[in-house]
């Protein structure tokens, strides 16, 4: 009776075992999906920001200068 008992516990442990290592192996699959994809996002991220910079400047610029024609306008008015 004691060595059943003793193999049925042994069999416990290994399966528990076993199921500690599939989730161990499947936890470290989706950290190193989860990194691949952040580093995905990083670099379509990094090529937006690349894309838009030139934009912002011309933007910036278009701005200042209807600022600067609308100052004109609001001194004549003020006149």
């Amino acid at each position: 009776m004691s060595e059943k008992f003793e193999k049925a516990l042994r069999d416990i442990a290994k399966s528990k075992h076993e199921g500690h290592d599939q989730f161990i192996k499947r936890f470290e699959k989706w950290g190193q999906e989860f990194e691949q994809k952040i580093k995905e996002f990083e670099k379509m991220n990094g090529q937006f920001l690349k894309d838009i910079e030139g934009n912002i400047g011309y933007i910036n610029s278009w701005f200042g200068k209807k600022g600067k024609q609308m100052e004109r306008i609001f001194r004549n008015f003020k006149s």
